[in-house]
């Protein structure tokens, strides 16, 4: 399984448990997070269930660099940075 559809399936618990919003079906690259409904400690347990998989969290995302606003972001923080 690529990063990309990790990181949507972990999304989609994550917004299945946490919000009453529906996730959709299709997501793009531009959909923004905010849209979900996941509070602060939500994200940290979707990090932690994508690291479960990938084997880390994106470094810059824990060191408050980034905080990705898009579906693509978040992709791209993982895909950019291997560790």
């Amino acid at each position: 399984m690529d990063i990309r559809s990790i990181v949507q399936a972990k999304l989609a618990a994550a917004v299945a448990a946490h919000s009453p919003m529906p996730f959709p079906d299709d997501i793009d690259d531009d959909d923004e997070l905010d849209v979900f409904g996941l509070d602060s400690l939500a994200f940290m347990e979707l990090l932690t269930a994508i690291e479960k998989d990938v084997g880390y969290i994106p470094r810059a995302i824990l060191e408050g660099d980034v905080y990705p606003e898009t579906f693509g972001e978040f992709v791209s923080a993982y895909d950019s940075t291997g560790s």
